[in-house]
């Protein structure tokens, strides 16, 4: 039997780096590789990154697999394109099953079986999911309702009817999945991170979940069952790393869970088992701004870590409520004071115009409040207390409380309400916020745009890698200074 897995690619391409093309491996579907290749016997897997690819490229290469069971895998911004790449398949091989998965997949079930071709969806952790889907298809040959239980999490059709089965639950030892499939792709074709000290990286996770509630955030996959959090022991960790070290000759990591601190005692405990280890090798990862303890960040360092991102967000207390972010200013220049005290450096996290609801009603910054996290951005790096500064457009994502908001308030703008691929466009908001115009959101986009270019020369590119990407993301910034009302930044600041 032939399975072939895709990250779904886009139609309509962006031009500037947006969805971040041969950066990072697509790690969802290497795992749900690695899980059918040592769970299920006598069956081929195929993994096609649909991004790396191209579109058209992507349909080729699937139809050269010649699969009997075919899983796409997407996020938002691919979402419409992933529907158009499904209906495209079935329209020319019927008989293959095509099977949907992702985050997008899990936020909105039914729009994945409404506005596609595909037999089905997996919501949540799809590991033991496909699987299960796998050897049922070896089994009976198909997968139609009657061979369909009783699995757990899926949507399905039955009647016409969109249906949804029980919810999944998840693999508790974190430790059972197999590491992902690399040896599928050409990991080397992923330059990583574009700020990196190595000439290749690539991504690692040491956790799924997270136990916070932030309203922009929308990690459903990680919310559809119960535990929230759950933690890979530290040798599992290392040993992964190890591997990839020996057999592909990368020496970088990215530890892209949700927060590495979430749990001090098993943060430390990693570091403990990378400086028991000494592999010699280096890795960044991300932090909420508390809890940190001094002991923490000494065994970062201490263990090859050089790099974090700091989730910030806001300089308003109000904001910091309001989207439940519950960290106070206070907590982020100590953090940023204690992880400056061991030279590691900091990226913080910034995101414009957040919105969320008090007592059902409607708030958001205005461009006043977006103005004051501006300062104490510039403020922090003058300080040297960060390094560098990303600064985001707040997006209402399916799945987060922030899109349940958007949609009740309407403020995602009607001309792209589901249109997910419009949500590309390079100088986007998709909200319209009361009072406040697309220019006044344009020019505090590009200001801190600035303020990021700042850093980057700053540092002189010492570090950087992929300066192709740096440069596209320069070329946008100078597109939205186009769209955003002529004049002088440091009066609009004042």
């Amino acid at each position: 039997m032939k399975v072939t897995l895709v990250f779904s690619p886009i139609k309509k391409k962006p031009q500037m780096g947006e969805v971040g093309e041969k950066i990072n491996p697509p790690l969802g579907i290497l795992y749900l590789a690695s899980a059918i290749k040592n769970w299920v016997e006598g069956v081929e897997v195929t993994v096609i990154d649909g991004l790396f690819h191209g579109y058209n490229k992507t349909m080729q290469m699937v139809k050269d697999s010649s699969p009997d069971m075919l899983g796409i895998s997407f996020y938002t911004l691919q979402a419409q394109s992933a529907y158009a790449f499904t209906n495209e398949f079935k329209a020319q091989c019927s008989s293959v099953p095509v099977i949907l998965g992702g985050p997008h997949v899990t936020a909105l079930p039914y729009e994945s079986l409404s506005l596609s071709k595909a037999d089905l969806s997996v919501i949540g952790e799809g590991e033991v999911t496909f699987t299960e889907l796998v050897k049922n298809f070896q089994k009976y040959g198909t997968l139609g309702t009657e061979t369909l239980f009783p699995i757990d999490g899926i949507a399905y059709r039955e009647n016409g009817k969109i249906k949804i089965s029980k919810t999944r639950k998840f693999i508790e030892n974190l430790d059972d999945i197999p590491f992902p499939a690399f040896d599928l792709i050409n990991i080397r074709d992923y330059s990583g991170f574009y700020y990196r000290k190595t000439s290749t990286e690539t991504i690692i996770l040491f956790s799924r979940g997270c136990p916070y509630q932030c309203t922009f955030c929308s990690n459903k996959v990680w919310n559809v069952s119960k535990p929230s959090v759950r933690f890979r022991s530290p040798k599992n960790i290392v040993d992964e790393m190890e591997m990839i070290q020996d057999k592909y000759g990368i020496k970088e990591f990215f530890d892209n869970s949700d927060e590495f601190n979430q749990s001090l005692k098993n943060s430390i405990a990693i570091c403990d088992e990378l400086i028991r280890r000494n592999l010699n090798i280096y890795w960044k990862t991300q932090l909420r701004a508390t809890p940190l303890s001094e002991e923490l960040v000494q065994k970062m360092k201490q263990s090859g870590c050089w790099y974090v991102h700091l989730g910030i967000e806001s300089s308003n207390p109000e904001t910091l409520k309001g989207t439940k972010k519950n960290i106070t200013i206070e907590e982020v220049i100590s953090a940023c004071e204690l992880l400056k005290k061991y030279d590691i450096k900091i990226l913080g996290l910034f995101m414009i115009y957040n919105v969320w609801e008090e007592s059902g009603r409607l708030k958001f910054e205005d461009t006043a409040m977006t103005k004051n996290t501006l300062r104490f951005a510039q403020k922090m790096v003058n300080q040297k207390l960060l390094d560098f500064v990303g600064w985001a457009i707040t997006t209402p994502y399916p799945g987060s409380t922030l899109y349940d908001i958007a949609l009740k308030h309407k403020l995602i703008k009607p001309e792209i309400v589901s249109q997910w691929d419009n949500w590309l466009t390079k100088r986007s908001f998709v909200m319209r916020l009361p009072g406040i115009t697309e220019k006044e959101q344009a020019r505090m986009k590009t200001l801190g745009s600035f303020l990021m270019a700042k850093c980057t020369l700053k540092e002189g590119f010492k570090g950087f890698r992929n300066l192709g990407l740096i440069m596209r993301k320069g070329i946008k910034v100078l597109l939205d200074e186009v769209v955003a009302r002529r004049g002088c930044w440091s009066k609009f600041l004042k």
